[in-house]
């Protein structure tokens, strides 16, 4: 079972490399330009996603699947405090101007990003069902603690990014559509699960895209980097599978919490980067090294916590 999973994974991932060489051609070639890339990015995060999230919602009543979307929310919490920990312990202060950045990376992975177009592929839309939670968890903390970490105070309006932002909405929504058993007309239903189904190409012709417009080279000249890297892709999801063996999670709810701890940065750390002016090129470094990396260590994770 858990081989055959691998091989999902493996076959999943190998999918998605193809539609990200397809974005990275569309980039050299002049086909997609930065500022287009850029409003492709925003679509996707506050259109195609949020509706991804909507359809997870849109089935029939179940208990045990109740039970599996709230222990995903302590999951979440789980993951992001592992996250947070890692990078008081580790990343230090003192003589690193980018310490900000780093903390934020290694806490805040690609959940919706990579995480809804990769578990989306590999186990269906019951996976974004879980997944919405952890996510939730992910943009609560992002506005609230990732505001403070970068500028060292918040305000009401960070509040309001958080509850106004489309995923909030549409999981909203989709709680309301699920646990009221509210039936939706096919003339909704359809159009919101064709849409859906563009997650997956969209954001990895985007990945392409982005991954062709950034200086490879020049981020693995940056020695922090390494570190941040291992921290992401390795000791984040080897702490979270220790964690949910130890607490006994089911087995869905506990792969998809371990497979959205081995994701890599998230592209919200980068925006973050440029808003608050610190050090964008070395944060975009990273999504990309991690990105690139992390289609090779998904797979391989997933083979080996089925050995665990």
């Amino acid at each position: 079972m858990d081989m055959n999973l691998t091989m999902i994974a493996a076959g999943a991932i190998g999918k998605m490399m193809v539609m990200a060489a397809i974005g990275f051609a569309g980039y050299k070639l002049g086909l997609i330009r930065s500022g287009e890339r850029d409003a492709l990015t925003k679509f996707l995060l506050n259109v195609i996603c949020p509706i991804l999230i909507l359809s997870s919602y849109m089935q029939g009543y179940d208990p045990e699947k109740t039970r599996g979307l709230f222990l995903s929310l302590g999951m979440g919490v789980v993951i992001h405090a592992i996250g947070i920990l890692l990078g008081l312990l580790l990343i230090r202060k003192e003589g690193n101007p980018d310490w900000q950045v780093e903390r934020m990376a290694i806490t805040y992975g690609n959940v919706g990003f990579m995480g809804m177009p990769l578990m989306s592929a590999m186990f269906g839309i019951d996976a974004i069902f879980y997944l919405s939670a952890i996510n939730l968890v992910y943009v609560f903390l992002i506005w609230t603690h990732g505001v403070l970490l970068m500028t060292g105070s918040m305000d009401r309006s960070n509040l309001k990014k958080v509850f106004l932002s489309p995923n909030m909405i549409c999981m909203a929504v989709g709680i309301l559509i699920y646990a009221c058993r509210i039936p939706v007309p096919d003339f909704i239903a359809s159009p919101v699960n064709s849409i859906s189904s563009c997650v997956t190409p969209l954001a990895m012709i985007i990945s392409g895209a982005i991954i062709a417009g950034s200086n490879f080279g020049e981020a693995l000249k940056h020695k922090r980097l390494y570190l941040v890297t291992v921290l992401r892709l390795f000791a984040v999801p080897a702490i979270t599978a220790v964690c949910v063996r130890v607490l006994h999670v089911p087995y869905m709810v506990a792969l998809i919490t371990f497979t959205a701890a081995a994701c890599p940065m998230g592209s919200m750390v980068t925006m973050f980067a440029i808003e608050h002016k610190k050090n964008p090129g070395y944060a975009s470094g990273i999504f990309t090294v991690t990105t690139v990396l992390s289609l090779f260590t998904i797979p391989a994770l997933i083979a080996l916590y089925g050995m665990i």
